[in-house]
């Protein structure tokens, strides 16, 4: 079975930031000396501006660690910087991404790691990635920030239908606060991946649900969600603040159908150990593995198969989120045998020896962080982006020959390079399959008289 090795990916991912963090420096120092000592000669300027293109685009990674390196100042690296070292580091950002050839790289990584900080809220300043987005609009136009705009519309209106919900009374008895985030599918790249309806799709925040940990069984009452098919424990409440939103939502929707993505959600925890209590911080998977272990019988045993029977997570989420769980930092579980590897016949049960200093505890899943891709993880991106450039191709070829009526393949080719040049490098190869493509659809034919000229058919 494959394995994380987190340290290594630690050590690609930190490399990587230091990689953009050099070329920024370095940009600064060209910059001061073309000011000092060339009195910012615009050759000169052009002549440094190309030096950094091909540097840059030398680098096969380079919009996915540029992306990275946004993620991680947005979450980290904004502490104790004034506002205007904000400004100039966003500023860098983009002068750097102005030098990328494939932008919609950039964007496909920029997408899933905006999407990740608001989702779960790890972004130092809301501000900041407003100014990011309104500078990259400026740069590219509204249609490339269009889904991101869009992104932080879902939130917003997300925040007011939670709280004409708590206004209303509607989610008075519960017993704990929920948060919920009701997402538009084609504005999130999680959700467009995922190959779920085009409903919108439901985010779910738990927050003080308070747990009693020293007992355990596991909770054969469970609601099984028509979206997904987890099965949620029906303990503590859950299924009807499910129940309880979606029938509130649909009130004032009706038409529409939510999608629940579980695996998107996080919760905070309140569990009793034998020593004191702690308030964790958990993903919504862990905390349906959690919930198996309490409100039951004292301590209870369960396999990897059992959990998976109980839960229905996937099987290699279910592997990650045992690791967290059992084998990281924080093991609120005890595993048996004890190693890295999760098999099928491991057994679990609750730590109710469990100890820290700290009484509130974010416990990571493995893997969860924004990272450097494998390169399994990069193929797969990479087929994505594939995808989604084969339909912008499609979309210039019909806008061109829309307007031109007809015109040769050679003529075709070079146009449509040079309309997408500035969002990415469109090869020959790319547009001829498009171009096939679009006359099997009937949009284009080739000329009787001449194979290499094609006919727009309107």
């Amino acid at each position: 079975k494959p394995t994380t090795d987190v340290s290594g990916i630690a050590a690609r991912t930190a490399m990587a930031l230091r990689w953009v963090q050099e070329i920024l420096s370095c940009y600064d120092v060209y910059d001061m000396l073309l000011k000092q000592s060339f009195a910012d000669d615009q050759d000169m300027r052009n002549t440094i501006k190309d030096a950094f293109i091909e540097i840059i685009n030398d680098n096969a990674r380079a919009p996915e660690l540029l992306s990275l390196f946004i993620d991680d100042n947005l979450k980290n690296g904004l502490r104790r910087k004034t506002e205007q070292e904000i400004d100039h580091l966003l500023e860098r950002c983009v002068l750097m991404f102005r030098f990328l050839k494939n932008k919609d790289t950039f964007e496909h990584y920029y997408k899933l790691h905006l999407a990740k900080r608001l989702l779960f809220g790890r972004s130092l300043s809301d501000d900041s990635e407003q100014s990011l987005v309104s500078k990259l609009k400026v740069e590219c136009g509204s249609q490339f920030t269009l889904k991101l705009e869009g992104m932080f519309k879902d939130m917003q209106l997300s925040s007011d239908i939670i709280r004409e919900m708590r206004e209303s009374g509607v989610a008075s008895d519960i017993g704990f606060d929920l948060n919920v985030s009701v997402l538009t599918p084609t504005f999130w790249p999680t959700m467009a991946s995922s190959g779920t309806s085009s409903g919108p799709q439901v985010v779910a925040q738990k927050k003080d649900t308070d747990n009693n940990s020293a007992s355990g069984s596991n909770s054969k009452n469970g609601i099984k969600t028509a979206s997904s098919g987890i099965v949620i424990p029906s303990t503590a409440g859950i299924s009807t603040a499910i129940e309880k939103f979606t029938s509130h939502y649909l009130k004032f929707h009706s038409g529409r159908r939510l999608t629940w993505q579980y695996a998107m959600g996080n919760a905070d925890l309140k569990v009793h150990f034998r020593s004191r209590t702690h308030e964790l911080n958990v993903s919504t998977f862990q905390m349906i593995i959690l919930m198996l272990f309490v409100d039951g019988e004292q301590d209870v045993s369960l396999t990897a198969e059992q959990i998976h029977a109980q839960t229905r997570i996937p099987s290699e989420s279910l592997s990650r989120h045992l690791q967290s769980l059992a084998c990281g930092k924080y093991k609120v579980l005890i595993k048996s045998p004890m190693s890295r590897e999760i098999s099928s016949s491991d057994v679990f049960r609750f730590n109710n020896g469990f100890k820290s200093p700290q009484y509130r505890i974010r416990i990571p899943v493995v893997s969860a962080r924004n990272s450097v891709e494998t390169e399994q993880e990069k193929e797969a991106s990479q087929a994505a982006i594939g995808q989604e450039r084969q339909y912008v191709i499609e979309a210039a070829v019909v806008r061109i020959m829309k307007t031109r009526r007809q015109m040769t393949h050679e003529q075709l080719v070079n146009e449509t390079v040079d309309q997408l040049s500035s969002r990415f490098m469109a090869s020959p190869k790319m547009i001829k399959s498009g171009i096939e493509k679009l006359i099997d659809r009937e949009y284009l034919q080739r000329s009787p008289e001449d194979p290499r000229l094609y006919l727009y058919l309107a």
